[in-house]
């Protein structure tokens, strides 16, 4: 197990740090088919118990106002701050099964490709309820699931009609961006180490590539069919990106010093447009790799620093 968990360590820190690569591209895989959305009250007439398995997962259910009724939450959840103080059932790779009986929950929140934890529960004789992914498209149809599934269908659809609307205003940056940004967003490297390398970018992933889209720059690599393309030093110089934005919620907790490392990696290749003019911007920001109601939030702090970058003013 301890190299499942330094796995997801790396792609969940702190707050699911990096929706990255590996999750983003299991989840995209939909093998298995949602769960019953219509949960049945329990016998008692008591609300629900629920745990959830992902950061992104608490996040929906507290956003729905189901907060009181979490029992338990993976171990890298933050957000908000109260499920800080809940106990912690592992994490979708490395779950706690025995953490997760202990709490007698009536619902456990996990995702359709987790098929071998789901069939885990139910020989446990515990009922999980699978969401179906992490594109941008699967957040809203987690939300119309959680919200018919737990009778709070008001709430969803009012989570929802928000979160559209502010997506919709992303597409406000479009026509004053011409011509359009060529943008490379990184969403994993390794950092800090004078160099570039294990280098995985956001291509046809369906969250990431929407809000670029929306906000109207290109993504590159274009027409890519991978969700989350390898690019080493030589392509990247190849496709030479008028920005270059990375996704690093990790470095949060590693002060200035850790960040301007990760800045400074990039001047080995001096070469490129980004860097010569001073476009590569890191975010990290918690909410910037998670797939929950706050990803709207990514997307507005993408157009912030690709307006910034085509000189717009705020």
């Amino acid at each position: 197990m301890g190299s499942a968990r330094s796995i997801y360590k790396a792609l969940q820190l702190p707050v699911c740090c990096l929706l990255l690569v590996s999750i983003l591209s299991l989840s995209c895989k939909q093998s298995g088919t949602e769960a019953d959305p219509v949960p049945q009250e329990p016998t008692s007439g008591q609300a629900p118990r629920i745990i959830a398995m992902a950061p992104a997962l608490t996040e929906l259910l507290y956003a729905l106002g189901l907060g009181k009724q979490v029992v338990g939450v993976c171990n890298f959840s933050q957000y908000p701050p109260e499920v800080r103080g809940l106990p912690k059932v592992g994490a979708l790779l490395d779950p706690n099964l025995e953490a997760i009986l202990r709490l007698q929950p009536d619902y456990v929140i996990i995702y359709t490709h987790q098929t071998t934890l789901s069939e885990q529960l139910q020989h446990l004789g515990l009922k999980p309820l699978a969401m179906p992914g992490n594109k941008l498209a699967d957040v809203y149809r987690s939300i119309e699931i959680l919200g018919q599934s737990f009778g709070v269908q008001e709430q969803a659809q009012t989570l929802l009609t928000d979160m559209r609307e502010r997506f919709k205003q992303l597409q406000r940056f479009s026509p004053d961006i011409s011509p359009r940004l060529r943008v490379m967003l990184v969403v994993w490297r390794d950092r800090g180490l004078g160099t570039l390398k294990n280098i995985c970018v956001a291509g046809n992933d369906g969250f990431y590539s929407e809000m670029i889209q929306a906000i109207g720059a290109e993504l590159l690599p274009v027409n890519m069919k991978l969700s989350y393309p390898s690019l080493g030093p030589e392509s990247i110089l190849q496709l030479n990106p008028d920005l270059i934005i990375e996704i690093a919620p990790e470095l949060a907790a590693k002060g200035q010093k850790a960040l301007q490392a990760a800045h400074d990696d990039w001047q080995v290749l001096p070469e490129l447009k980004a860097v010569q003019n001073g476009q590569v911007y890191i975010l990290t920001d918690d909410f910037m790799a998670l797939p929950g109601p706050r990803c709207i939030l990514a997307g507005e702090k993408l157009a912030e620093t690709i307006a910034k970058a085509a000189g717009m003013p705020d």
